[in-house]
């Protein structure tokens, strides 16, 4: 009988233990899908987080190429025929910041040329030349604001007239 109360006692403190270690196991376990929870949650956020701001940049590129449209189609007319704007400006537009340079050089002097050729036409017999060695040799900074000044609104109206 001693033999058979001893191996129940040790039965029953293997079981107690056993069952402490299944306690201990299915609480890791819970916590180890409450971390995997909080994380499928975040990984949530974070896909929707990234999936507004994609569709903002394809919004922003959209825009992008409807304004510059017109601005391919008139620095390069003969490549327009019956293209698409975005197919247009992904073959004209190269990329980066350098793109972004070239396009402002273009425009700027589409709107140099344009305000040249007004003046050119008011004043015909005007030294061209002598616009490229820049502001007259005594002209003064305050000069130059003072000019600045007073050309600002027929720049404003020659850059509506240029249709960009």
């Amino acid at each position: 009988m001693d033999a058979s109360l001893v191996a129940s006692k040790s039965a029953a403190a293997e079981k107690a233990i056993l069952t402490k270690e299944l306690g201990e196991k299915e609480m890791a376990l819970r916590n180890l899908k409450e971390e995997v929870e909080l994380c499928t949650k975040n990984t949530q956020v974070q896909y929707e987080h990234f999936q507004r701001e994609l569709d903002a940049a394809k919004t922003r590129s959209e825009e992008l190429v409807k304004v510059l449209e017109p601005t391919l189609k008139l620095l390069f007319p003969s490549r327009c025929d019956g293209k698409d704007p975005v197919q247009l400006a992904s073959e004209l537009v190269p990329e980066g910041s350098v793109a972004v340079c070239r396009l402002s050089e273009s425009v700027a002097n589409i709107s140099a040329c344009n305000a040249l050729a007004v003046v050119k036409s008011h004043y015909t017999r005007i030294d061209l030349a002598a616009v490229e060695e820049g502001y007259a040799a005594d002209c003064s900074e305050e000069d130059v604001e003072r000019l600045l000044g007073e050309v600002a609104p027929p720049a404003a109206t020659l850059v509506k007239d240029l249709d960009l």
